[in-house]
């Protein structure tokens, strides 16, 4: 039975639902953007503009996805200058792919209906209250986000339409046995590498380094010495959860709230049954037969577990002797749920019903009568209960007050704090990508960085940052974006430089002695050189302990022939290497594939499928890309 409920969950059109978890993002607040007027793009593809607003919109939120899964490790990523231009690279890129889909769409005439847009909306839980659609809470949160109810809806017919070309495009994809064996057989080769390995740190103390080198590094890769806008600010934060851990419950209002809201704690009549299943979605007379004649068995007195161990198509409950949970109103199939609950005394067994899943054979195992929660084993709830509805009434008042004083007073938040019994927290200065909670909200990062609020040097309004919890901002400090001079990052650029220089060095050194080897073998040339000949056997594809370049470039090679070929590859590390292959070990598969494992292959076949289509949209689409545009806003 559970094995049939589980189906409806799966499959690729399920999955690519998951499409639309990328616009709650959105939701997360980027309104200032949208409604900023501004004539820059950020690139634009077949005619087609990506505007500044929609770059930063995708960032921010990208930003907030990354420091939600790294943690802790998140500042120290945004802290990298390359990190970040990277990033902000991939976004662009990604905005650029949506267009290419969203040009395809409409080229194919794909369309969503606005009855699909509307069972979208309705289905997100942002938009839930108690697993109901909230228009309250729908227009609430659009107008919190910047949105209007139009643009928010043509926002999830693009997305919607990216889904179905997604799904056309890769659906049908399958994987056979054969191919599955094959890339088993790829992926389980090993090989024996020997390598020779020239250090760039060897060649350092070779490096010479003039003035004229430095500045055109310098001048080559001013990007990299860009600071970020900074800004140092004052807050006062409020929330009801804060408020609550102060707030205490006497064991008078317990018992009164208790009495007053009794219906909250009658526990409903639950019942443990175990059950023989005989699996027929259709009504089958001659199952019905097989159910009687086990009912006959139970009645003579056979063991009614032993039955469902050896008989029932449940095989999970079966097990347990076909014992299933506790049921409750509501939890199974009508007709079983309505045999079940008719069975008045323990041990009483039920005649064959007809479910949607089966006959079955229900017994009675245990029965817990409706009764009211004693106040013992409710009084921490409602203590709780009691501590969050003050709590809540409080955060109201406060918010009021705090909004009131910060507006009247809008040039300090001393006289906010002290009407509402709040401290004001001060930062030192930070950017954007250091920033952390509250502040990292992306409504208060808008907020904190844009331009008119910092030259104003004000109270912001009343931010709201979730529900029951909310925020005042000022900056009290900016430091404007600019480029180091070479003087401030000369030890910087030197590093860089002689690094450079050292890889030059060793690439040389190493593609000097290829020539060589290429006619007297890498061994001799180790021992011409008085170098390491350093020896990997048996290597994997994939992991173990040797450098991914040196792995990668092996097994990209030829099998070895008569003599065995050398090529050369460069480290990250800016070291160069000269590797062999002496010998490919091929793996024997015959085990006949897993489905799962069938299915994967699928999965990625169609995911290489969908960025090869990309991949030549991009190629033959007209794009121009000006990056630099967002982040010459962002210095502002």
């Amino acid at each position: 039975m559970l094995e049939k409920i589980r189906e409806g969950s799966q499959g690729i059109i399920a999955k690519s639902i998951l499409g639309l978890v990328i616009l709650t993002f959105a939701l997360a607040g980027v309104g200032s953007y949208l409604n900023t007027p501004a004539d820059t793009h950020v690139a634009e593809v077949n005619g087609e503009k990506i505007s500044r607003e929609d770059f930063e919109q995708a960032f921010q939120n990208g930003r907030a996805r990354m420091q939600q899964q790294f943690g802790e490790m998140y500042a120290a990523l945004a802290a990298d200058s390359n990190y970040m231009n990277n990033f902000r690279s991939e976004v662009l890129e990604s905005l650029i792919d949506q267009a290419l889909q969203k040009q395809l769409a409409v080229s194919l005439g794909l369309r969503v209906s606005d009855e699909q847009i509307r069972d979208a909306i309705r289905n997100m839980t942002e938009f839930q209250v108690d697993g109901q659609f909230n228009n309250d809470r729908y227009i609430a949160l659009l107008r919190q986000a910047g949105y209007q109810p139009e643009q928010f809806r043509e926002l999830i017919r693009e997305q919607l339409s990216r889904n179905q070309l997604m799904i056309g495009l890769v659906g049908s994809e399958f994987a056979t046995a054969k191919e599955m064996q094959a890339l088993m057989k790829l992926q389980q080769q090993q090989r024996d590498i020997s390598y020779i390995r020239f250090k760039a740190a060897d060649y350092a103390d070779s490096v010479s380094i003039t003035d004229q080198m430095l500045q055109d590094y310098y001048t080559m890769n001013l990007s990299q010495f860009e600071t970020e806008q900074k800004v140092a600010v004052e807050y006062i934060e409020i929330s009801a959860s804060a408020l609550a851990s102060d707030e205490q419950a006497t064991a008078e209002e317990i018992e009164a709230y208790y009495q007053a809201n009794k219906s909250r704690y009658v526990r409903e009549e639950r019942r443990q049954v175990a059950h023989i299943m005989l699996e027929s979605e259709e009504d089958s007379a001659d199952v019905q037969q097989q159910a009687q004649a086990i009912l006959a068995e139970v009645e003579g007195g056979a063991d009614f577990a032993e039955l469902a161990k050896a008989k029932s198509a449940d095989t999970f409950s079966a097990e347990n002797g076909g014992v299933l949970d506790w049921l409750a109103p509501g939890d199974m199939d009508e007709n079983f749920e309505q045999a079940a609950f008719a069975l008045k005394q323990v041990g009483d067994v039920s005649g064959v019903v007809k479910s949607a899943y089966g006959y079955h054979i229900i017994k009675l195992v245990a029965l817990e009568p409706e009764q009211i929660q004693p106040l013992a084993e409710v009084s921490a709830d409602i203590a709780e209960r009691i501590k969050q509805d003050r709590a809540s009434a409080a955060y109201y008042e406060l918010q009021q007050r705090l909004a009131e004083v910060s507006f009247e007073v809008p040039d300090s938040l001393e006289d906010a704090a002290e009407a509402t019994g709040q401290k004001v927290i001060s930062t030192p200065l930070f950017s954007r990508n250091e920033a952390t909670e509250p502040l990292s909200a992306p409504a208060v990062m808008n907020k904190l960085f844009d331009a008119t609020f910092i030259q104003d040097g004000l109270n912001s309004e009343l931010i709201e940052l979730g529900k029951e919890q909310a925020i005042v901002v000022r900056v009290t400090e900016h430091e404007a974006a600019r480029t180091q001079s070479l003087d401030e990052v000369k030890a910087q650029v030197e590093a860089a430089v002689r690094a450079e220089q050292s890889a030059l060095l060793a690439k040389q050194q190493a593609e000097k002695v290829l020539a060589d080897a290429t006619d007297t073998g890498l061994a001799q040339q180790a021992e011409q050189l008085n170098a390491k000949l350093e020896q990997s056997p048996d290597t994997p594809r994939f992991g173990g302990t040797l450098d991914a370049e040196i792995r990668a470039k092996a097994f990209a090679m030829p099998r070895p022939q008569d003599k065995p070929a050398v090529e050369m590859v460069t480290l990250a590390n800016g070291d160069a290497a000269l590797v062999t292959v002496l010998a490919v070990k091929d793996a024997d598969v015959t085990v006949a594939p897993a489905a799962a494992q069938l299915e994967r292959l699928a999965e990625q076949q169609a995911e290489l499928a969908f960025k090869a289509v990309i991949a030549a949209l991009k190629a033959k689409a007209d794009i121009s890309r000006n990056l630099r545009a967002a982040q010459a806003e962002e210095a502002l």
